[in-house]
């Protein structure tokens, strides 16, 4: 770290110097796989999260995975999770009337990491009748990799770490056409650090193959 270079700072830049690895390395780790990416991505919500604060908010990831073999992907994915608010009152400072809620503490993470999905064979599907009807395809998938955790009050920044983590989870897909998919997917998120220790993020799911 320089002499003038904060903690927080270094952490940031150590963080993306690892997205960028992971970017350069995940088309080797394909193999003798089509040079061209399966590209997905999901937005929903954050929920039972672990800590304050802990409320939940908005849930956003894009992920560029290359085919290995056997419905196996891997390659890597960029994640944004809104963990929630605390809110306070605004009080009138010269008679203390109660002017309505105010934010306060916001909490984020952002983290780039490994991601493996693997799709389940059609003749699994094809024996559940209601996912054969509506041609379902169903998937598992779990990630491991580097995320930062940061606090603000309406934008100024009160602190931040850096944490290893993975994720477990799995969802449903459909064919829209004929390289769009589009479902759902929830995921549960484990985080190692003191700040934020683990939540569970859904939402709506695409895949661009």
């Amino acid at each position: 770290m320089r002499a003038n270079e904060s903690p927080a700072t270094a952490g940031w830049m150590r963080g993306w110097a690892l997205a960028l690895a992971l970017a350069a390395l995940a088309p080797a780790a394909a193999g003798a796989a089509a040079w061209r990416p399966e590209v997905t991505g999901s937005f929903g919500g954050t929920f039972a999260v672990l800590g304050e604060p802990g409320g939940g908010g908005p849930s956003v990831d894009v992920g560029l995975l290359w085919p290995v073999d056997h419905g196996l992907s891997f390659g890597l994915g960029v994640l944004a999770d809104d963990l929630g608010q605390l809110e306070g009152r605004l009080l009138d400072p010269h008679d203390g009337t109660d002017l309505g809620a105010v934010g306060q503490q916001h909490r984020w993470t952002l983290g780039a990491v490994w991601r493996a999905d693997l799709r389940l064979p059609a003749a699994v599907t094809e024996q559940v009748p209601i996912m054969a009807a509506l041609h379902l395809e169903p998937f598992v998938s779990g990630t491991w990799g580097y995320y930062r955790i940061a606090d603000d009050v309406r934008g100024t920044r009160l602190g931040e770490t850096g944490s290893t983590g993975f994720s477990l989870g799995g969802g449903l897909r459909t064919p829209v056409g004929r390289s769009l998919s589009v479902g759902v997917t929830g995921r549960y998120h484990r985080l190692f650090n003191d700040r934020a220790g683990r939540y569970v993020s859904v939402g709506l799911d695409w895949s661009w193959r």
